[in-house]
């Protein structure tokens, strides 16, 4: 009964409207029939998915789960049904693509130009994210793939495949004049300056946190918090901030005006590479932007990255 997708669609409108008239509005039926299709999937699954209060409707801890697998097996659905498609009509479809922004502004661009020129018909939507909400996105069937690093090592879902192509290395970076490039910076000399931190308030700053000598009795805080990282990048050449990236921006045009902070920290690498839904092995415009990509980073050189 679960993996009927009527069911699993009706059930994603009630969680999108958080009201039943307006999702069988959206659904085109009835909202006795609504119900009822609510009843015979919390039969399927055993449990109540929905319980009542002011403000509307709001999931269970099992109806949160329920909702996430429905995202993940309707998406499934849709790409099984475009691979059909294909054979009849040519290459065609959507992939939703996620990325942390070095993937999204250095590797992905080139990758995908080409691609589109061996499937031109192919719709692809792009979104600049964390790793954090790239993987949440994959789990509820929001995206097909994430690029991006993986600054976390935790399992994931049988259907999701998670493939490493280099490993990045993060470093405190400053405006080129930044009198803190006078010496070798000490713990205290860090504590002491004006952070940016990119996307979240702790962001990358937690890695060198985690760095410091235990006998620091403070720890690193943004000042600032950016969540574009173009913005991030002019900030830090306009004013005396520091900020942890990847140092891949600093050997891109994004990073003119920008050095690496010296320190006597130990270095900081993690994997970066693509996690992606299983099922996509087999879809042809995939395993080519797949390839693409490898080559794409295998290219540049000039990142002191360390390839796999």
């Amino acid at each position: 009964m679960i993996y009927e997708p009527e069911l699993l669609r009706r059930l994603v409108a009630i969680v999108e409207t958080n009201n039943m008239r307006a999702a069988a509005e959206m659904m085109g039926v009835t909202q006795p029939a609504l119900t009822r299709s609510l009843k015979l999937l919390e039969a399927a699954v055993g449990g109540v998915l929905f319980e009542r209060r002011d403000r509307g409707l709001h999931l269970t801890a099992l109806g949160k789960l329920v909702h996430a697998q429905a995202r993940h097996l309707l998406r499934e659905h849709q790409l099984a049904e475009a691979e059909l498609n294909a054979l009849q009509n040519g290459e065609q479809g959507q992939l939703r693509i996620a990325a942390a922004p070095v993937w999204m502004t250095t590797i992905l661009p080139p990758a995908i130009a080409k691609m589109h020129q061996r499937f031109p018909k192919l719709f692809i939507k792009l979104k600049s994210t964390n790793y954090t909400e790239g993987v949440e996105g994959l789990k509820e069937g929001e995206f097909d793939a994430f690029f991006g690093g993986f600054q976390r090592r935790e399992s994931l879902p049988s259907y999701l495949v998670r493939k490493a192509l280099f490993n990045a290395k993060l470093v405190i970076v400053a405006n080129a004049e930044h009198p803190i490039h006078d010496r070798s910076a000490a713990a205290e000399d860090l504590l002491a300056q004006t952070w940016l931190s990119y996307q979240s308030e702790v962001a990358y700053l937690d890695t060198i946190n985690a760095t410091l000598d235990d006998t620091a009795e403070i720890s690193i805080g943004a000042n600032l918090q950016c969540d574009s990282m173009l913005t991030a990048l002019e900030l830090l050449r306009q004013g005396d901030y520091l900020a942890v990236l990847p140092s891949s921006f600093l050997n891109s045009d994004s990073g003119k005006g920008l050095k690496i902070v010296s320190t006597d920290l130990p270095a900081i690498r993690f994997a970066s590479g693509p996690i992606y839904r299983r099922s996509l092995e087999a879809n042809h415009a995939m395993t080519m932007m797949l390839d693409l990509t490898k080559a794409q980073v295998a290219s540049l050189s000039n990142w002191g990255a360390e390839f796999s």
